[in-house]
């Protein structure tokens, strides 16, 4: 299905936390649909994250949608683990129909395999293809699993691409050049391309920082040289417009919990893509990256 927006909303973090209210949740999952969003992306292990998109998609009658989830990662105590066995991804399955209230899946993501991992599934996820439980399946990465599920015959890839990290883009294109689904994620590049921190003023705010912190996935040269390259006029919409450039992606993901956020994304959204801004952003880029002190 092509989404009316190239936009789409991931159903997860705080939208699926117990501080969060589900009253909430639906709000702006519903002004996401009511937005053009038809493309919606959530998995079991983002806690009631799944089951509040299913439970606020009914509630609009949005039959016309198209949901992703994913498999492979379960919480075990406090702790994420990985679990790419027939029964978990079974479970997984199971869960996420009976959440979406869907009698088969759009798309199902191997969330973060290991190519051994990958190898394992692969039959299990083929199987659960023809017993009519999912129409598709994709690999959520990057580097080697990312290009082996390319190259091995799946239908969709997840991957970062954004102004900062670029380092998927040439399989983003391989992929598109084989009829692949391409989906983006990261593209506000967890919110550190703005002119400086801005106090936390929610929960959620404070979830974002602690959690852009634990990563650590960004370099100092590569944001400065963004910054630089963006500017300080609407970087945000500049970082999503970027992304939204590149012909090689079908779906670009983002999500928030502030609807004026949502607005401006789906306004990025809904202006033509300009290949030629993409590229002047890169050339840009490299070049501040090239001329940053170490």
């Amino acid at each position: 299905m092509q989404s009316p927006s190239r936009l789409g909303f991931g159903v997860s973090g705080p939208l699926g936390r117990s501080w969060f209210s589900e009253e909430k949740a639906a709000a702006i999952i519903g002004a996401a649909y009511k937005g053009g969003v038809r493309h919606f992306d959530t998995a079991p292990f983002y806690g009631s994250a799944q089951e509040r998109l299913g439970r606020a998609l009914n509630s609009l009658g949005a039959r016309d949608v198209f949901i992703s989830t994913k498999t492979g990662t379960r919480r075990d105590g406090g702790s994420l683990v990985k679990d790419f066995s027939e029964r978990a991804i079974r479970n997984d399955v199971e869960r996420s129909l009976a959440d979406l209230n869907r009698a088969k899946l759009d798309l199902l993501y191997l969330h973060g395999p290991s190519l051994a991992q990958m190898d394992a599934a692969r039959p299990i996820i083929e199987k659960l293809k023809g017993e009519g439980l999912i129409k598709a399946a994709g690999v959520c990465g990057d580097g080697a699993p990312l290009t082996r599920a390319i190259e091995s015959g799946f239908d969709a890839v997840m991957t970062i691409y954004n102004v900062v990290n670029r380092d998927s883009a040439a399989a983003i294109a391989d992929a598109a050049r084989r009829g692949l689904m391409t989906i983006a994620i990261g593209p506000l590049v967890d919110g550190l391309v703005g002119p400086g921190p801005i106090p936390p003023r929610s929960l959620s705010d404070i979830w974002r920082i602690a959690r852009s912190a634990a990563r650590r996935r960004y370099d100092r040269r590569a944001l400065a040289a963004a910054r630089r390259a963006l500017g300080s006029q609407d970087p945000a919409g500049k970082a999503l417009s970027f992304v939204l450039a590149n012909p090689s992606i079908d779906i670009v993901m983002t999500t928030t919990t502030k609807e004026r956020h949502l607005v401006s994304s789906l306004a990025a959204a809904a202006r033509p893509a300009d290949p030629a801004f993409h590229q002047r952003i890169i050339e840009m880029l490299l070049t501040g990256e090239a001329a940053a002190p170490s």
